[in-house]
């Protein structure tokens, strides 16, 4: 499919468009029909709440079918947005989760479900993240430079600084509260972030959380190519994001330089200059970086932050950029000792009684590294030993069995379970 420009639609025309009972949106995309699905044909799509027979409507709800602009005629096309939220995890657990059938006897200490909704140290993109006072959403990026050297990943607004709520300096724990994070799993500090309005239009729903190098990975989880830069979406092409609730999914992109009201936490605020895609989110997804897979790495294109049953939105990174300034995707290379190509962490901590000897799974880490691991006592006079006793390798990586055992047989003993990964 040849690469679909994108047109200025005249701001006087979409005020008309949206002024019509129903409508949600106003955007320049792609037709769509019942028999053909997306097609090749430009349109001005007009987004409604809910699609009714023509015969249905009053004379000032019917659209026009086509609209002349600068002396060019285009078809209007009618598309069902449904009801258009931010896609944090929108609500906290009632009751306990369903429990896990049991797995093999060998593997029973893996945690279930390789899940992005545990910890992670390092933490990949496409993880669960949030602010103390939101339930999940997804921790967008990679490692990304900022244009004065800080090390930060990108994340929405309403997921990372509670819609603007939030103050700087506050923690981001990883994962978010409702999969379980606290303040022992703070993963970064809030530096930046957009304020969501009800009054005044809105361009993006973006935040930057400051780490320390060696508390991300340089991958996204489960996509093959690191990434590499930024670029525009293509409409007509398929691109692909990584989430915390619905892992790698593709679309389409539909359409750009949309106008869309989506709901928040306060009411329902105006956003310009958005990029739709087809239904590729969910729940906990916002936060993620979509993106296009090329032959030599993955260029991220936008920054999802809400959607319905009917499609996903995202603010373009040229959007991110121009409010954050410009954001440089850091190499594994960047993030790693000079000397010996190594980031070194702490994987997890753990107490052992008087002699107790015990083991415990650390990942899944990507095949690419090659991963030490060794337990250091934080307790005074603790003595512990440490192995790796096994390695188990799944579609989601690789993960390492690390014994470890107090040798002080009548003292209790603290730990800390560093991990040294080489490139």
């Amino acid at each position: 499919m040849p690469q679909i420009r994108t047109m200025e639609i005249p701001e006087s025309v979409r005020e008309e468009l949206e002024s019509t009972e129903n409508v949600t949106g106003t955007a320049f995309g792609l037709k769509q029909t019942r028999e053909e699905g997306i097609t090749d044909t430009e349109a001005i799509v007009v987004y409604v709440d809910e699609k009714r027979p023509e015969q249905d409507l009053a004379d000032e709800e019917i659209l026009p079918t086509e609209l002349e602009i600068e002396d060019e005629t285009y078809k209007v096309d009618v598309q069902e947005s449904g009801d258009v939220k931010m896609l944090e995890q929108a609500m906290r657990p009632t009751e306990p989760p369903m429990e896990i059938a049991e797995a093999e006897p060998e593997l029973e200490a893996i945690p279930p479900g390789l899940s992005r909704k545990e910890k992670w140290r390092p933490a990949p993109a496409g993880v669960s993240v949030g602010h103390p006072d939101v339930t999940a959403g997804t921790l967008g990026t990679p490692p990304l430079r900022t244009a004065d050297g800080r090390t930060v990943f990108l994340t929405n607004s309403h997921v990372a600084a509670d819609s603007g709520d939030a103050s700087q300096g506050d923690d981001v724990y990883q994962p978010g509260t409702y999969d379980g994070g606290s303040a022992n799993d703070v993963i970064g500090t809030l530096i930046d972030f957009s304020e969501i309005s009800t009054s005044e239009n809105n361009t993006t729903d973006s935040a930057l959380v400051e780490v320390r190098p060696d508390h991300l990975q340089s991958d996204i989880f489960e996509v093959e190519s690191d990434l590499r830069s930024f670029t525009d979406a293509e409409i007509g092409q398929r691109h692909t994001k990584s989430g915390r609730t619905t892992s790698v999914t593709t679309g389409k992109c539909t359409a750009r330089n949309a106008t869309f009201n989506v709901g928040f936490k306060h009411g329902t605020a105006k956003f310009v200059g958005l990029d739709v895609f087809e239904p590729i989110a969910s729940g906990g997804d916002s936060g993620s970086l979509i993106g296009l897979e090329r032959s030599d790495g993955f260029y991220g294109t936008t920054l999802l932050f809400a959607g319905s049953s009917s499609l996903t939105l995202g603010i373009p990174m040229d959007a991110v950029q121009q409010f954050h300034g410009q954001l440089e995707p850091m190499t594994g290379r960047e993030l790693v000792d000079p000397d010996d190509l190594r980031i070194t962490g702490t994987a997890f901590s753990t107490s052992l009684n008087g002699g107790q000897t015990t083991a415990r799974w650390s990942g899944p880490w990507n095949d690419r590294y090659s991963v030490d691991f060794r337990a250091i006592p934080t307790t005074t006079d603790g003595w512990v030993s440490s192995s790796i006793e096994s390695v188990y390798r799944t579609n989601s990586g690789v993960y390492y069995r690390i014994h470890m055992e107090n040798r002080r047989s009548n003292a209790p003993v603290d730990c800390d379970v560093k991990y040294v990964v080489r490139r």
